[in-house]
This record gives structure tokens, C-alpha cells and sequence, in this order.
């Protein structure tokens, strides 16, 4: 017996009574007064007139066969409901107590065994630090605390896997929660149906239309009865939301109230209430969510701090003023491809390289140290808050229950006619060999690489754009802002083509997925999570890991560059630096698909509202269950798009976070909004949830885990290479005097005589005035022919290598020494499990069962004494039978030894 804490907070927070007890804990009908019996599932199906005769039998002889078994053989009450205003029947499951309890035992259910005591705060007021310090938290906390009436008076409970054989459980049944009817929550009793449900067996292995149970009989869960439309879908029941059915606020009206609502976007969220009515996973994901907006908050004021130092100083900045005065009015920049392209003044860059600086000062690297630090803080206190969720809500031994196979998977294996022993149920399942899958995982490989491509072919015809478009603007009165008009541009156009992109690969993914033949739903939304995410990450970060990391680095010298509509053009950075280029791409990615997904999730979600309304249906006349099915199904696709959402824009404010210091700012506005009408969707416009339990956030924590190393390196190559910070640094070390940047923007500049341009053929247009020399970006020297670049570029290069390998090996060692330092679990929740395991351990040795088996193992004992007090009464016996003989008969010694040696021992 493995005893456990649980919060009742997180079991079924309903405390209208005035005497503390707790409402009964029923998934309601919209008529709790008729109905009597709590209503633990609701099976759905459909009776249209329009289907074959043989179709619409089979069906209904399914669902004889079916309900019939659920209530002979799993002692069910079942009951059949037809719908008034259309052709939809229902099916209401009630389990019992007693088959509850069976299912409990067989699930190694936690069940509450003994009430916790709560502690008074009994801290000494003479600690005034501590008692300081929990004041100040106290009030810094208060106005963003829950509402009063989401409190429990509930009390909690330790719980243990329940078994019958322990006697001290039937004494509980009655009183620990005022009456069985009381004792088993609302989600325990969803779980213990559904398991109920799903395994329940009938059929033959030869028909689909179900016989008499055998010793072979194939499996029809209530899922494989929903593949094959027998049903067309189940789920436990909302609480009605109706006011003239309950005027007290019951777990989905205080959740809509305190949680569904723009009103509240302040306050925490009611985890505990959460879990009690949707369950572990989805209160996971919006823990994991709450998490991440709290830890936002730190970066997004830095962020901000970083933003407005930018904008205070950039008029002081000595780079920027060269750029924007005489020198940059004075300087002739050469064309930037040969033969169409004109000459130009840096002044051209003025604009831009203000804001560039705003971006890109001495600020960034310390914001990039900090958010690279952050992103490993972020997952290390996550799992810390993860494992006081998992002690809190019986999650830490989660035994993970018989996962049921999948109905595509069996359906498809029985098409195939194979079947083999499982290896761990010792039964025949379907089986479809490895050989015949493994060609699937290789076209999916492909499929995902050639998608890769396309998005890469979309990023290279966006440089084709900018290119051209770079060659159009120059020759209007626009010029000087012709880079952020391309910028801004080819990052709408980069955005709409990943949006459509992205549509037609979540269909190309689920396909492929499909194809893999997964024989659990866990491993096909595994598989499915990494073909999408991979996608997504080159569909998204693709443009910027170009401009980051690859735009303007493998340029030649003027008369090198190409036609602008060849093929061997190369496409350069502004003068002022690659890295706003970047940031205006990272914003408009960024906060453009914040804004859309947004959009479309709310007009998703309201469509079927908008179509009932469109067609008269009034709520007010039908029942829960009626209302509940025209809801949209709550499947493990919703998680997986949820999550995916939150984790990609963990990955652009920890890969890019450099470019754009206020995107941690902007990604907290947009959260505080997003969390709020995620839990509007869930709770108002789906199906509930079945409960299932779980103890983490699954293969999600692996992949944030693995960006927020990655984000390191990329933080560290934007630095070095993407920003100027390093060639600045450099300046100051070999040239400048006194750390001044007079005259750095002439030393980044390199001199190309004009007449070179004879030589090469591609002679520019607009030739300037008296100008033996136009200027260009590198580090390269005034002779020709080759034009090598010079020992400052060398220089510049070296330092830029030693930066990544300085930085990240630097916060590497910080990162670890957290590692080491704090660990994963509390000490607090170390000490509570430790005494759990007390209580275990006491519980064992006190229980009835123990006591009987030490009196049988004594009595036992007492037997077994009592026969070798015989034996050894024998033995001295015929011991001393024998002396007797010995001494009567005379005999020689070595007559004697003998005749001792041949005696039998």
C-alpha cells in the first residue's frame, strides 16, 4: 500500500453547503432533481434513415450486444434516451459503488485513507527577516490571488492504491466522506467508467457482429465501437450552465466566472479546480502556461529596460551620427550589383541604422547572457514546480494504465490477418511486423525532408523578391527607406506562405502518421509531435536563420556581385548591420501569427454556435446531454496544437531574443490573452475532457529542454556575427584611442577604385562627380586584382570565434552548477514524501490483514516448535537406546568404531 498525499482542492472543489460537507460530486444532467443517479457517461449515436438496411443492423446489433454486456457481465445501469429534435439517441452509464470499487483495485487507484490535520502557522515572530519577508510576498501576491469563494473547505486526505483485502478502507466508505455515494469524485468516477468501457470485451475473432464470449474473443471497447460507427462519440457531462437549473456556482460556472473571462487576466488560475473537472493533462499544459507567464515577466521588463536605453542613447551614438552627418553625406557607396545598379550616399542609411542601434548596443549582450541563462532557469524551475504538481495531485508513482490499441492500428492488422502473442498480457492482439513498417518510416523521413525543402524554396524565392525589389525602389523617391519597405514586405509574405504551409503539413503529417501503423495512441502522438514540430521549426525560423547567420556572408568585392537577375547575385546587409533586418522579420513573424492563430481559434471555436443560432435550435429546451453533443470533440489533437503554439514562441524569444529585446514583452501581452480564451474554448465550446491522468508534460518538456540549449548557441552566433558588438570591441582594441568609435564606421568601410569597373565590364549607372573611389562593406584591401581581405578581417573573425566558444562554454558551466545546486524536486516535497512513506510503513504493520497474518505465522511457529520438540525427544531417545546397548554388550574398540561408521546417520 503506497500512501500518498492529495489536496482535495484538487479533487471536486463543490462547497455551497453551510455545514462544510461537500456536494455530491455527479456529473449532472440539466435535471438533478429527476435524476437520481449520477450520470457517469453519455455514448452518442446516430439513427438516420438514409444508410443501407445491413448497415443500420449491424450497428444496432453492436449496440445490443454491447449495452448488454456492459450490464450483465460489468454490472452497469444503463439507459437509452432518444433525442426529441433530431435523430441522435443517447445512452446514459451509471456505475455502481461496489463495480467502482472493482475497477479501483484493478487500476491500483489512490483512494483517500486517512484525513490530514491542518498545521497552524507556527513560525516565531522573532524571526523578523522571515516574517518581513513573508508579509512583503504576501502583499506583492494579494491582488492577484484566487476569489474567496474558489477556496475548499474540503479537507484533505493522504490516499493509498486501494485494495480490498485492506479492512481499514471499509470502515472509510461511510465517514471519511460523509457516504459512498459521496466518496468517489466526479473525475474518479469518469475514470473508472471509461476504463470500464474500453475494456470491455465481446465478440468473436471471425464476425464483427458480436457472438457469445469466448476465450478468444476479439476486443470492441467502446473506441473500437466508435471506429466503427456504431457510436459516434462518448463523454462524461458538463455541469449546466443553465441558472434555472442550479442557482449555485458549480465547478464549470465558478471556473467560467473566475478563470473563462478577460475580467480575470490578472489572477492565478485555479489549477486544483482545473485538474478536478478536466484532469492532470490538460491542468498540466495550463500549469505549464501560468509557469511560463510568470517566468515572462522578468525578461519583458528587462527587455523593455534594454529598449528604452536604446532609444534614450541612440542620438549619442558616435557610429550612427558618422552615418546619419557629413561622412555618411560625403561617403559614395558602390552599387550593389553591376550594371543596373546605381551608385549611392551612406546617409541612405540613416534611418536604418537608428534603428539598428536601438537593437543592437552594448545592452544586447548582457540581455543575451541573461536570456540564455533564463531559458535553463525556465526548465529547471519548471521541473521543481512539476514535481510539487505531481505530489499534490498523486502524480509522482503514476502507474501508467493497460493502454488500449488503437482502432485504425487493429483494424488494419486485421485486414492483414496477423495476430501474435503480447508478450506482457500473454494474449493474441493484432501485429503488423516491423519489416512491413519500417518503408512507411522512410517515406515519412523523406516526406518531411522534401517539405523542409519547400519551405527552404520559399525563403530563397523571398531573397529573389528582395533582390528585385531592392532594384525598383532605388530608382524611386522612396530610396532611403527602401530596405525597411522589403524588409517589412517579404516578412508579411514569409508569414502567409508558413500559415499555408503549415495547413497543408498538418494533413500531410497525420497521413504519414497514419501509415506508421502505431498500435497506442501515446506513440502515435509522439510521432505525430515530432514530424510537426520539425516542420514548424524550419517553416518559422527558416528566413531568420538565413538573415542571421548566412545573409551577406559570402559576398565578393563590387564587380564580383552579379547581375541582380542572375543567378550568382548575392545579397548583401545594409551598412548599418544585418541585425534590424532581422528584428523587423522576427516581429512581424512573431506577433503576425500570434494575431492570426488568435483569430482563428476564436471564429473555430464559435462557427458551430454561429451555425445553431443560423438554424433556431434554443438550449434552453433541450438537456446537458443534447447540448453537449453538438460540442466539438475534445481529442489529443487539441493538446498537441496547444502546446505546439506555446513551445514556438518559447523558441523565438530564446533563439532570437537578441534581435528584438521587447519580445518577451510582446509574448506576455499575447499569453495573458491566449491562456484566457484557451480555457473559454475548453470549457464552453468542448466536449469534457475524460479525466486522464498523467505526470508530466510528456515529450513537450524534452523539446523545451532541447531549445533552451540550442538557444545558447544561437544567442551566441547572433552576437558574434549578426549584431556589432565584436568589430565594435575589436575597433576599440587595435585602433581607437581612449575606447572612442571616431571613425569606426570608415574603418568598417572598404575602398574600391572606380575604374576597376572598366576591367571587369560592368560598369555601374550614374557614375558620381570627382570620385575615384566608392565605398563598400569589408574587410578588404585597395589593391587589385584579388582585393584579399586584410588582417583586420582576420582579426575580427578570431574574435567572433573566441565570443561563441567563450560565451557559450561560460554559461554552459552556470547552467550546470544549477544543475547541481538546485535540485529537481524541493526539499519541502522530499520531507512530505519521506513521511508518506512513514505513514506506508505504519499502515502495513497496523492494518487488520498484517495482524492476522503474524497470529497465523505464530501459530504456525508454535506447531513447528512443538514438532521439533518431538524430534529432538526421539533423538535422545534413541540416543541413549543405543548407549544403553553399547555399555550391556562388550566389545573391542575397533569393533565398535566399525559397527558405529555403519550405522545410518
Amino acid at each position: 500500500m503506497v500512501v500518498t498525499n492529495a489536496n482535495n482542492c484538487n479533487e471536486n472543489v463543490n462547497t455551497e453547503n453551510n455545514n462544510g460537507q461537500r456536494r455530491q460530486s455527479i456529473l449532472t444532467s440539466s435535471n438533478p432533481s429527476s435524476d437520481k443517479l449520477p450520470i457517469d457517461c453519455i455514448l452518442v449515436y446516430r439513427t438516420d434513415d438514409d444508410e443501407k438496411e445491413s448497415e443500420r443492423r449491424r450497428k444496432s446489433e453492436l449496440r445490443r450486444t454491447f449495452e448488454e454486456y456492459l450490464h450483465k457481465k460489468l454490472g452497469l445501469v444503463v439507459k437509452r434516451i432518444q433525442s426529441n429534435s433530431e435523430k441522435i439517441g443517447f445512452v446514459r452509464i451509471h456505475a455502481p459503488f461496489e463495480v467502482l470499487l472493482v475497477a479501483a483495485e484493478n487500476i491500483r487507484m489512490k483512494l483517500p485513507i486517512e484525513k490530514i490535520e491542518e498545521e497552524e502557522d507556527d513560525l516565531s515572530m522573532t524571526q523578523t527577516n522571515q516574517s518581513t519577508w513573508r508579509s512583503f510576498t504576501k502583499w506583492l501576491k494579494a491582488p492577484f490571488r484566487l476569489d474567496e469563494s474558489l477556496k475548499h473547505n474540503d479537507p484533505d486526505y493522504y490516499t493509498a492504491i486501494y485494495s480490498s483485502e485492506i479492512e481499514k478502507f471499509k470502515s472509510l466508505f461511510d465517514t471519511l466522506r460523509g457516504s459512498e455515494e459521496l466518496y468517489f469524485t466526479a473525475t474518479e468516477r469518469s475514470i473508472l467508467t471509461h476504463e470500464l468501457l474500453s475494456r470491455a470485451d465481446f465478440g468473436d475473432d471471425a464476425e464483427d457482429t458480436p457472438k457469445k464470449l469466448s476465450k478468444n474473443s476479439k476486443r470492441y471497447g467502446i473506441d473500437q465501437l466508435v471506429a466503427k460507427k456504431a457510436y459516434t462519440s462518448y463523454f462524461p457531462l458538463h455541469e449546466s450552465l443553465d441558472d434555472k437549473v442550479d442557482n449555485k456556482l458549480n465547478d464549470r460556472k465558478r471556473l467560467k466566472k473566475y478563470w473563462a473571462t478577460m475580467r480575470q487576466w490578472y489572477k492565478f488560475q485555479p489549477l486544483s479546480l482545473i485538474r478536478s473537472y478536466m484532469g492532470e493533462k490538460v491542468a498540466f499544459y495550463f500549469a505549464l502556461f501560468g509557469f511560463y507567464n510568470q517566468m515572462l515577466i522578468l525578461p519583458a521588463l528587462v527587455g523593455l529596460i534594454i529598449f528604452i536605453y536604446g532609444i534614450g542613447t541612440v542620438f549619442s551614438d558616435k557610429p550612427t551620427s558618422d552615418i546619419c552627418g557629413t561622412f555618411g553625406n560625403e561617403t559614395n557607396m558602390c552599387p550593389r550589383c553591376d550594371d543596373t545598379c546605381p551608385f549611392w550616399l551612406l546617409n541612405q542609411s540613416c534611418f536604418y541604422s537608428k534603428i539598428s542601434y536601438v537593437f543592437d548596443n552594448a545592452a544586447t549582450v548582457i540581455f543575451a547572457i541573461l536570456m540564455s541563462l533564463w531559458a535553463r532557469w525556465f526548465i529547471e524551475f519548471w521541473k521543481r514546480r512539476q514535481a510539487i504538481l505531481q505530489y499534490e495531485w498523486d502524480s509522482i508513482d503514476f502507474e501508467q494504465h493497460l493502454e488500449p490499441i488503437r482502432p485504425e492500428f487493429e483494424s488494419q492488422a486485421t485486414k492483414k490477418g496477423e495476430r501474435r502473442l503480447n508478450p506482457v498480457t500473454e494474449i493474441k492482439e493484432p501485429y503488423i511486423s516491423t519489416q512491413k513498417r519500417v518503408p512507411f518510416y522512410i517515406m515519412a523521413a523523406i516526406v518531411v525532408i522534401i517539405m523542409m525543402a519547400i519551405v527552404c524554396a520559399t525563403v530563397f524565392a523571398t531573397i529573389v523578391y528582395r533582390v528585385r525589389m531592392d532594384y525598383i525602389l532605388k530608382k524611386t523617391s522612396v530610396s532611403s527607406y527602401s530596405s525597411i519597405i522589403i524588409t517589412v514586405t517579404s516578412a508579411i509574405m514569409n508569414l502567409i506562405c508558413s500559415i499555408i504551409l503549415s495547413k497543408f503539413y498538418y494533413w500531410i503529417a497525420r497521413k504519414l502518421t497514419n501509415l506508421e501503423f502505431h498500435k497506442y495512441q501515446s506513440t502515435y502522438d509522439d510521432s505525430l509531435v515530432i514530424k510537426i514540430y520539425l516542420f514548424q521549426f524550419v517553416n518559422f525560423y527558416s528566413s531568420l536563420f538565413y538573415i542571421a547567420f548566412f545573409k551577406g556572408r559570402f559576398l565578393e568585392y563590387p564587380s564580383k556581385y552579379g547581375l541582380s537577375n542572375s543567378r550568382d547575385f548575392t545579397e548583401q546587409c545594409d551598412p548599418a548591420g544585418c541585425l534590424v533586418e532581422l528584428s523587423i522579420q522576427f516581429v512581424i513573424i512573431m506577433i503576425g501569427k500570434q494575431i492570426i492563430n488568435n483569430i482563428l481559434e476564436f471564429f473555430n471555436a464559435t462557427s458551430r454556435t454561429l451555425i445553431r443560432c443560423s438554424k433556431g435550435h434554443d438550449s434552453n429546451e433541450q438537456n446537458q446531454w443534447e447540448i453537449d453533443s453538438h460540442l466539438f470533440d475534445f481529442k489529443s489533437d487539441i493538446l498537441i496544437d496547444e502546446y505546439l503554439e506555446l513551445v514556438i514562441q518559447f523558441g523565438f524569444i530564446t533563439l532570437f531574443v537578441t534581435a528584438f529585446p521587447l519580445a518577451p514583452l510582446f509574448a506576455l501581452f499575447n499569453n495573458l490573452i491566449e491562456i484566457r480564451l484557451d480555457a473559454w474554448k475548453f470549457l464552453s465550446k468542448y466536449k469534457r475532457p475524460i479525466p486522464f491522468k498523467a505526470s508530466d508534460i510528456g515529450i513537450w518538456g524534452d523539446i523545451i529542454s532541447g531549445i533552451s540549449y540550442f538557444a545558447v548557441l544561437t544567442n551566441a552566433i547572433v552576437i558574434a556575427w549578426t549584431s556589432e558588438f565584436i568589430p565594435k570591441m575589436a575597433y576599440r582594441s587595435l585602433k581607437s584611442t581612449g575606447g572612442s568609435l571616431d571613425g569606426y564606421v570608415n574603418w568598417t568601410l572598404s575602398s574600391f577604385p572606380i575604374s576597376a569597373y572598366n576591367v571587369s565590364g560592368g560598369f555601374p549607372l550614374d557614375l558620381p562627380t570627382n570620385a575615384q573611389f566608392c565605398r563598400y562593406r569589408d574587410f578588404r584591401s585597395e589593391d587589385g586584382p584579388l582585393y584579399s581581405q586584410t588582417s583586420e578581417y582576420w582579426n575580427v573573425t578570431a574574435a567572433r570565434l573566441a565570443f561563441i566558444i567563450v560565451f557559450e562554454h561560460v554559461i554552459f558551466f552556470i547552467i550546470y552548477l544549477m544543475d547541481w545546486l538546485v535540485p529537481d524536486v524541493p526539499k519541502s516535497i522530499q520531507n512530505k514524501i519521506k513521511h508518506e512513506r512513514y505513514i506506508d510503513q505504519r499502515e502495513r504493520w497496523a492494518s487488520k490483514l498484517s495482524e492476522d497474518h503474524l497470529k497465523h505465522a505464530v501459530e504456525k511457529s508454535d506447531e513447528l516448535r512443538g514438532i521439533l520438540k518431538i524430534s529432538n525427544a526421539l533423538s535422545e531417545t534413541l540416543v541413549n537406546e543405543t548407549d544403553t546397548n553399547l555399555n550391556h554388550r562388550p566389545r573391542s574398540k575397533g569393533k565398535i568404531r566399525k559397527d558405529l561408521s555403519s550405522e545410518n546417520p
